[in-house]
C-alpha cells in the first residue's frame, strides 16, 4: 500500500480511489467503537460512513508535518461522538452473537459502562492508543480520561472476569499488586519484588496468566464485528473527486481598477439611482476586506452545492451569544427547516472564529434554536410574528469571549446539509469593537435545599440582548456525603470490586428552567457542553434564548422583544446512589412469598417464581417477579438489578423489567425470565446502585433571578 502522504497527495489531485486504502485501514476500528455506542448495525455503519465522508471532505486541511492517523481520528471520532449522542442502548445479543459465554459477559460489561466511560474505553482498545492520546482526540483532560479508563478496566475485571475470583494463599501478593504489575504501573524495586515472588508462587503466576487471557478476550470481543467488503464502495460512491481551489492573485493594478470602477458606480448610483444605496456599503467593505460582502442584502453571504444553497441572512451579537440567522433553499424540492439533525453544526470546523493573523478562537455551536419546538407550533395568523418565529437560527458562543479581537471573520464550513454531502463555505466579517457589550449581571446568594440531601447554589444571572446565562452549582450536603461514603466503605469491606463499579455513576444533575414575568418558560440554548455529563465540582452554565414555549406541549409560543426579568424553576433533580443488596432467591414455585429485604423506600417485598417450559431439556427456565409497596417520600428510586448464579456465574436472562408503579403504590421491582442448569437451586439478586429522581410541580421550587425593586 502507498504511504499515507502519497495517498493524500493523490486524493487532492482528484484520485478519489486512493481513499479506498484509508477506508480499509481504519473502518473496522471505528465500527467496533460505533456499534457499541449506537447499538444497531445499520445505524453504526451509517455513522462510520458519514465520518469517512466528513474526513474526506476536510482532508485538504491536513498538514503533512503532523501524523495522519492523529488528524484522521480527531476528524472521525468527534463526528461519531456527536452522531451517537442520542442513540439508544441495546442489549449486546441484539446486535452481535457469541458462542463463547465469556465473550458475551465481556460485551455486556462494556455496554453497562456509562456513555462517557464506554466511549473512552472502546477507543483505547479499538484504536490501540493510550488514554492520554484519546483525551487529546476528544479535547478532554488527560488525567480524567486516564482515571476513567482505569475505573472502567477495574470494573470489567472485577465484575465479570476470572481474576477477581482467584483464590490465593496468605503469602500470595494481592490481586491489586499483580494487576498493577501486569499493567506496567510498578517501578524499580517494586517490579523486582513481584518478579522474585512470582518465581516461587504458582498461584500468583496463574493470576498473571488469567490477566493475559482476559486481555486477549477483551481484544477479541472488541475487534469481532467487521464491516462488509462492499462498505468501501458505498463510501466512495458518496464522495466527489477532489478539485483543489486555485487562489487568484490580485495585483495592485487589478485592485485599483476594481475600486475605481466601483467608485464610479457608487458616484452614479448615489446621485442618479438612490435605490442602489446598499452598493455604497459594498464599496466600503471591498476597500477594507478585499471582497464585496458585509452588507445584509439577499445573496451576500451564501454558498451553493448539490442544488442546495446555504445563506447567512443575519448575525446578532452580544457578549453572551452570536445569533446566526440562516436559510436553506433547493430549487428541485421543498426543504424541511425543522429537520435540524441533518445539519452538521457540531463538526469541529463547521463554525470558526478567525482573526486577521489566522488565529483560531474556540467556539461552541448550539442546536438550531427553534428546531425542537417549531414543528409543534400552530400559525398565529399574524404574518410578522409567524415569520419571526419561523426564521431559522442557531447560536455561537466564544469559549473565552474576553479574548476576542476587535475584528474577526465568522467562517461557516458545512459538509452535510439535509442528508446531502457537499461543500458550503461562507465567510462573514465582524466588527466586534462596534457591538454593544453591556450586560446586566445579577449576583445571586441563594441556596435551595432538596430533601436535606442536595444543595443547589444559584451564583449569578447575566442578561444580554440575545439571551441570558444562569450560573449555578449542584452538590450533596455534607451529611449526605458522609452517608454515601459510609455505604461505600461498609460494602467495600465485603466486596472490594465495588469501588470500581460505583465510580461509573457518580453524578448529580438538576433540571432548571427560566420563567419570565408572564409565567412562560424560556427556551434553553443547547450548546455542546450542555450535552456532556456535568462535573459536580464545577459551576454549570445554562443559557436561554429570547424564545418562550409551553412546557407541557413543547409548542413554541413567541419571542420576547427584549430580555426581561426571569425566575429559576427547578423541575427535577436526579443522582446515582451506591447500594449494596445481595439476596438469595430459591428457584421453587411460589406466589407472593414475603422476603426478608430491608429497603428504605420499599416495604412488604414479595417473591413469585413460576417454572416455564423450555426447548432445551438440559436447562430449566423460570419467570421471577419481585414486588413491593412504595413508602411515601419525595424521591423515586430505581435500582440497577443484576442476576447471577449462586456461585456468581453468568445466567441467561431473556427479559428484565422493573420499577413499574401502580395507582395503589405497588411497585414491580423485578420481572425476569432466567435460564439455569438443572442442578441450580438458587439465584442471587444483586444491586450495587440506584437512580434517584425528584420531580416537582410547576411553581413549587422557584428562585427570582433579578434584584427586587425597593418600594
Amino acid at each position: 500500500m502507498r504511504d499515507e502522504t502519497t495517498l493524500i497527495e493523490d486524493i487532492l489531485k482528484g484520485d478519489k480511489e486512493a481513499f479506498d486504502s484509508i477506508i480499509e485501514l481504519y473502518k473496522n476500528r471505528l465500527y467496533a467503537v460505533t456499534l457499541r455506542m449506537a447499538g444497531s448495525e445499520s445505524k453504526a455503519e451509517e455513522i462510520v460512513a458519514g465520518s469517512f465522508i466528513a474526513a474526506y471532505q476536510n482532508i485538504h486541511t491536513y498538514k503533512n508535518s503532523g501524523i495522519f492517523s492523529e488528524w484522521f481520528y480527531r476528524e472521525t471520532i468527534r463526528f461519531i461522538q456527536k452522531e451517537t449522542f442520542s442513540s439508544g442502548k441495546l442489549l449486546p445479543e441484539e446486535y452481535i452473537q457469541f458462542f463463547n459465554p465469556n465473550y458475551l459477559e465481556i460485551e455486556e460489561a462494556i455496554i453497562s459502562l456509562n456513555s462517557t466511560n464506554r466511549l473512552e474505553f472502546l477507543l483505547v482498545n479499538a484504536l490501540g492508543e493510550r488514554a492520554e492520546k484519546i483525551a487529546d482526540y476528544l479535547e478532554k483532560d488527560k488525567e480524567l480520561v486516564e482515571k476513567r479508563y482505569q475505573e472502567s478496566l477495574f470494573f470489567i475485571r472485577e465484575k465479570l472476569l476470572a481474576v477477581s475470583k482467584h483464590k490465593t494463599s496468605g503469602e500470595c501478593l494481592s490481586v491489586g499488586v499483580l494487576t498493577d504489575y501486569f499493567d506496567a504501573k510498578l517501578k524499580g524495586l517494586e517490579i523486582e519484588r513481584v518478579e522474585d515472588h512470582l518465581e516461587f508462587c504458582p498461584p500468583c503466576r496463574d493470576v498473571l496468566d488469567s490477566l493475559k487471557m482476559e486481555k486477549k478476550s477483551i481484544e477479541n470481543v472488541i475487534h469481532t464485528p467487521k464491516l462488509e467488503d462492499t462498505f468501501n464502495r458505498k463510501v466512495l460512491g458518496k464522495v466527489e473527486p477532489y478539485t483543489p481551489k486555485v487562489a487568484k492573485h490580485r495585483t495592485w493594478k487589478y485592485q485599483l481598477s476594481v475600486i475605481g470602477v466601483l467608485a464610479a458606480i457608487f458616484f452614479i448610483s448615489a446621485v442618479v439611482i438612490p435605490s442602489l444605496k446598499p452598493l455604497a456599503g459594498k464599496v466600503a467593505t471591498y476597500m477594507e476586506y478585499g471582497t464585496i460582502y458585509n452588507v445584509w442584502t439577499e445573496g451576500t453571504y451564501k454558498a451553493t452545492d448539490k442544488d442546495l444553497t446555504f445563506e447567512v441572512t443575519g448575525v446578532d451579537i452580544d457578549p453572551l451569544h452570536m445569533i446566526v440567522y440562516y436559510n436553506i433553499k433547493n430549487e428541485k424540492r421543498d426543504i424541511d427547516m425543522n429537520n435540524s439533525s441533518d445539519f452538521d453544526f457540531y463538526e469541529t470546523t463547521a463554525v470558526r472564529i478567525e482573526d486577521e493573523d489566522g488565529n483560531i478562537y474556540p467556539v461552541e455551536v448550539s442546536h438550531p434554536l427553534t428546531g425542537l419546538y417549531n414543528g409543534m407550533r400552530q400559525p398565529t395568523g399574524d404574518q410578522k410574528e409567524d415569520e419571526a418565529l419561523n426564521r431559522p437560527s442557531f447560536a455561537v458562543k466564544a469559549v473565552k469571549e474576553e479574548e476576542l479581537p476587535d475584528r474577526f471573520t465568522l467562517r461557516f464550513q458545512f459538509r452535510r446539509i439535509q442528508n446531502t454531502s457537499g461543500n458550503w463555505e461562507v465567510e462573514v466579517p465582524i466588527r466586534y469593537d462596534k457591538i454593544n457589550k453591556s450586560l446586566e449581571i445579577v449576583e445571586l446568594d441563594e441556596v435551595m435545599v432538596i430533601d436535606d440531601k442536595i444543595e443547589i447554589e444559584f451564583l449569578s444571572m447575566a442578561y444580554g440582548s440575545n439571551g441570558s446565562r444562569l450560573t449555578y452549582q449542584v452538590r450533596f450536603r455534607e451529611e449526605e456525603k458522609e452517608r454515601l461514603g459510609k455505604i461505600r466503605e461498609e460494602a467495600e469491606e465485603v466486596e472490594e470490586h465495588l469501588a470500581g463499579y460505583w465510580s461509573q455513576g457518580n453524578f448529580i444533575h438538576a433540571g432548571i428552567l427560566a420563567v419570565n414575568q408572564d409565567g412562560d418558560y424560556m427556551m434553553p440554548i443547547y450548546y455542546q457542553s450542555y450535552m456532556m455529563e456535568p462535573d459536580s465540582e464545577k459551576p454549570i452554565h445554562q443559557d436561554f434564548s429570547r424564545y418562550y414555549f409551553d412546557y407541557h406541549s413543547y409548542e413554541l409560543k413567541g419571542k420576547e422583544e427584549a430580555v426581561g426579568k426571569y425566575s429559576a424553576e427547578v423541575r427535577n433533580v436526579q443522582y446515582e446512589e451506591p447500594t449494596f443488596i445481595s439476596l438469595k432467591l430459591p428457584l421453587e414455585e411460589t406466589e407472593d412469598k414475603l422476603l426478608d429485604m430491608d429497603l428504605d423506600d420499599i416495604k412488604e417485598v414479595r417473591l413469585t417464581v413460576e417454572k416455564l417450559d423450555h426447548s432445551n431439556e438440559n436447562k430449566n427456565k423460570y419467570k421471577v417477579t419481585v414486588k413491593g409497596t412504595k413508602v411515601e417520600g419525595l424521591s423515586h428510586r430505581q435500582y440497577h438489578w443484576n442476576v447471577v448464579g449462586e456461585n456468581d456465574e453468568y445466567l441467561e436472562v431473556s427479559y428484565m423489567g422493573h420499577m413499574e408503579e401502580s395507582s395503589n403504590g405497588e411497585v414491580e421491582m423485578v420481572n425476569l425470565e432466567v435460564v439455569t442448569s438443572l442442578d441450580e437451586t438458587n439465584i442471587l439478586l444483586q444491586s450495587y446502585g440506584a437512580y434517584n429522581y425528584y420531580e416537582f410541580e410547576e411553581g413549587e421550587k422557584v428562585i427570582p433571578l433579578f434584584e427586587e425593586e425597593e418600594e
